[in-house]
């Protein structure tokens, strides 16, 4: 009992923190108004039974001096309604508006906590994930869009319950306990069935709920929606979609169950506590101790303090904003923040940092100053696995050199480059760059692209500006990129240029091949170069263009990056010979070092390798010659 307390105090806290950050003004006002939306319900029961007990006298006596108390109750009366009127209004409306804050509140702050991250591990906990979940969930429901009106109606409900209990006092102490205590154990029993459902929906039931849902994508999302139909994956799917989502909804029903002896003596108590207090009153109406303006006065009291007992939905809402509210606290102190402090996200109201399509120009490009790396002893695994990756990996890259990196499948390339970024920290050794950098520090001054690029469903513009944001208004810088990718000829293909959407999802918006896609993420890395940065990687974004298109490609990268460190990853040996450098990856250590033509006269790893993907190409072109002569 006592842990369920602190567990309420800590939701309320973190709810009211969120919500003080939302906007303070905005709260203070809305705390005001409230209170007299809370209160002045409890002042018309009194100005109503006021205005019962003059009218007697306003009746008996005709003159001014005999209807003044009654036309004044009436006046208290009809003013007490009009504010009223006024101030639900106004509360609900400024509700709503803090509703939108506090919601935009909460999607940055969880934007902050997850963008700042100094690499992908706290993002891949699965713990985390559940929590990153439950706040999606959440506002997928509404409940977030919904808080703040919730607890004005929560909290109002709760004042005039205080207000009739303080009323029906006046009569007898002991009917006011009576009937708090009855409803206070109604609270107690939905609050208690209210809590657990929601835990198990934030926790347990999220877990099943996102198989459920994950599912149910796979049955209609454009992504497996051929693989379904080839394979007649329908029918299992809807029934696999069916069993988890019974599954889930079960957790839940499970977890609101309540002891049915305990609802059965809420019942009982709020039957005998009314049937008391009412026939108190009834008893003392008949023996002329209550009056008959006092009788409806306490009858109305009596009436109204069900407003202590449970409210519902609204109820029901706000613990699930509490929840929500929690953690997000609870992020902000199990997820670490980003190396030397740097905002990813500007906070909830203050203007973005994005510049806008005319904020380009020639101001937006950078001078180029190439980057020495530097992997001292490295050792990494990932969670969960004994066996590193990488152990005690030494390489430096001087400024300026183009180093390619080749290695079998799982020989630890891509985490490799992934260290680089600093998306993962090393479990011992370091990685600095220029001297001493961070990858943290260096973020600003790199350009990556990856095997698994994003495919932005944005204008073709964002694409490639991504890759240096002031670079969105100056179309010739972003042409050039473009051009020196590839992709010379797509802009002319697309209906709106560079505002063109690259998805069919969106009216007007056009989709790309896979090697348009390619050549769009290198622009993207080419405009980062053009930005300023100092160190370019590629690792395998080409896996899908043929062995000419690549090796066309990585020359012509090479040649336009001349004068940045760039580092290449690919499998087809053949596409990064004309690299300034090759290592080769075996072991989690690099086996092999120096260029193509060293490491073939060497014999090694790499000679082989490179000697038989060669066979796949010199055997069937041998084959093909003789076919022709024959």
């Amino acid at each position: 009992m006592a842990d369920a307390r602190l567990t309420r105090l800590s939701r309320w806290r973190a709810l009211l923190r969120l919500l003080w950050a939302a906007g303070r003004w905005r709260v203070a006002g809305f705390a005001l108004l409230v209170l007299l939306v809370g209160l002045l319900p409890t002042a018309v029961i009194l100005e109503t039974g006021a205005l019962v007990a003059a009218i007697p006298r306003a009746v008996a006596d005709a003159s001014p001096a005999g209807a003044r108390p009654a036309l004044l109750a009436l006046a208290a009366l009809a003013g007490c309604g009009a504010l009223l009127s006024f101030a639900a209004s106004a509360m609900m409306q400024l509700g709503r508006a803090l509703d939108s804050a506090f919601a935009l509140e909460v999607h940055a702050r969880v934007a902050r906590f997850t963008l700042e991250t100094p690499g992908l591990a706290p993002l891949e906990d699965p713990a985390l994930a559940d929590e990153l979940q439950a706040v999606t969930d959440a506002d997928q429901r509404g409940a977030l869009r919904q808080t703040a009106v919730s607890l004005a109606n929560v909290a109002t409900t709760r004042l005039r319950g205080l207000g009739a209990f303080a009323v029906v006092a006046a009569f007898h102490g002991w009917a006011a306990l009576l009937l708090a205590a009855a409803w206070h154990l109604t609270n107690v029993v939905y609050v208690r069935a209210t809590e657990n459902g929601i835990s198990v929906n934030l926790s347990d039931g999220a877990v099943r709920m996102r198989r459920a849902e994950y599912l149910r994508s796979l049955a209609l999302d454009a992504p497996g929606a051929k693989e379904v139909r080839i394979f007649g994956l329908g029918p299992w799917l809807v029934d696999r979609y069916g069993e988890a989502w019974l599954d889930a909804l079960g957790a839940l029903w499970r977890s609101r169950r309540v002891a049915p002896a305990l609802t059965a003596a809420t019942v009982l108590a709020l039957a005998v506590s009314h049937a008391a207090v009412m026939g108190a009153l009834g008893v003392g109406a008949y023996h002329g101790a209550v009056s008959a303006a006092a009788l409806l006065v306490f009858v109305q009291a009596v009436i109204a303090t069900s407003d202590l007992g449970m409210i519902g939905d609204y109820q029901y809402l706000l613990a699930q904003s509490m929840a929500v509210a929690e953690r997000v606290d609870h992020l902000a102190r199990s997820v670490p923040a980003a190396a030397g402090g740097r905002t990813a996200l500007p906070a909830a109201g203050e203007r973005g940092a994005l510049p806008s399509p005319s904020a380009g120009g020639a101001s937006a490009t950078q001078p180029r100053r190439a980057m020495s790396v530097r992997l001292a002893g490295v050792r990494f695994a990932y969670p969960g696995r004994e066996r590193p990756t990488l152990d005690g990996l030494e390489l430096e890259i001087p400024a300026g050199q183009s180093l390619a990196v080749v290695g079998e499948n799982g020989a630890g390339k891509s985490t490799l480059i992934k260290l680089l970024c600093g998306l993962y920290e090393p479990g011992r050794g370091s990685v600095t760059f220029d001297g001493g950098v961070t990858a943290g520090e260096a973020r600003g001054r790199m350009g990556v692209i990856f095997q698994d690029f994003v495919r932005y469903p944005l204008a073709l513009r964002e694409n490639v500006a991504f890759g240096h944001l002031p670079l969105l208004g100056d179309e010739r810088v972003l042409a050039e990129a473009l051009a020196d990718a590839g992709g010379a000829g797509l802009l002319s293909t697309l209906p709106h240029g560079w505002d063109t959407v690259l998805s069919r999802e969106y009216e007007g918006g056009e989709d790309l091949s896979g090697g348009q896609w390619q050549r769009v993420a290198l622009a993207r890395a080419l405009a980062a170069v053009r930005g300023g940065a100092g160190l370019l990687i590629l690792d395998e974004p080409t896996a899908s263009l043929d062995v000419r298109a690549e090796a066309e490609l990585f020359e012509r990268f090479l040649r336009v990056t001349r004068g940045v460190t760039t580092i290449l990853v690919s499998h087809r040996l053949s596409s990064v010979r004309r690299a300034d450098r090759i290592v080769v990856i075996d072991g989690g250590r690099v086996a092999e070092d120096g260029s193509h033509d060293q490491l073939v006269r060497a014999g090694g790893r790499y000679a082989e390798m490179f000697a038989l993907q060669a066979q796949r190409f010199t055997v069937p072109l041998a084959e093909a010659r003789e076919g022709a002569r024959a």
